[in-house]
């Protein structure tokens, strides 16, 4: 784990999210949030923005639960926070794991994977297959570890007790005005081919409203048994 001082400009940045049931599902367990506070309201300056998904495990029983309980967790830590550190949202990340094998353990678990854009950094923080991809002109790069798509497995949770710190993956750096950050279930990863994002990209006009969109529905159309959400967030500078 490494983890850049969080000094130098604070861009703007401008997210949507979309979300679909998977078809083997009475319910779509995926949840996520759009934490962008207009600056001067409440320290949304100091504050930058937070972008998260989380992927309830199904089998578990509890999985809608645990994905909205570690959202919830994040949008607790932004709400109060006006000068919180990386550091602090991994503590936080650990905790939401503690709650949640102290309710029915064994039964609720979720996978998680957030950013962090403040003070011209990008912190990523991941556990489990849900993955980012960053977007820079015509390249695509995979900032998360792991392989996407289906058969990937799930080895990693938050709800797998104390190794969670273990297998947590953290890693921060520079961002740049025009960068573009795309969050994906597995749901999402399973029929999505990265290196076609950039052209989806410019396909959606560079709004990241058409574009989340544009991957649920592609999703949709490949009538995907999991849960679906795709989280699209820009960076204007």
């Amino acid at each position: 784990m490494y983890l850049l001082n969080m000094v130098g400009w604070n861009p703007s940045t401008r997210a949507w999210a979309a979300s679909r049931r998977g078809s083997s599902h009475v319910r779509n367990e995926d949840a996520y949030c759009l934490l962008d506070a207009p600056r001067g309201a409440g320290g949304g300056d100091r504050r930058g923005a937070i972008y998260a998904v989380s992927d309830g495990v199904s089998t578990g029983g509890m999985g809608h639960w645990a994905s909205d309980v570690a959202i919830s967790r994040i949008r607790q830590f932004y709400e109060r926070e006006s000068t919180g550190s990386a550091d602090t949202l991994t503590e936080i990340i650990g905790e939401i794991d503690w709650e949640l094998r102290g309710h029915e353990s064994g039964k609720a678990a979720c996978t998680l994977v957030a950013i962090w854009v403040v003070q011209g950094q990008v912190h990523l923080f991941q556990v489990g297959d849900s993955h980012v991809f960053r977007i820079r002109g015509d390249e695509v790069h995979k900032i998360t570890q792991g392989e996407p798509g289906a058969g990937s497995g799930l080895d990693k949770f938050m709800g797998m007790g104390p190794a969670v710190a273990e297998v947590m993956y953290t890693v921060s750096g520079p961002v740049q005005a025009g960068d573009v950050f795309v969050l994906a279930t597995d749901g999402v990863t399973e029929i999505l081919d990265p290196n076609e994002l950039p052209a989806l990209w410019n396909r959606s006009g560079r709004d990241p409203a058409a574009c989340a969109e544009a991957i649920v529905g592609a999703a949709a159309r490949a009538q995907v048994d999991d849960d679906a959400t795709a989280l699209v967030a820009m960076v204007l500078g």
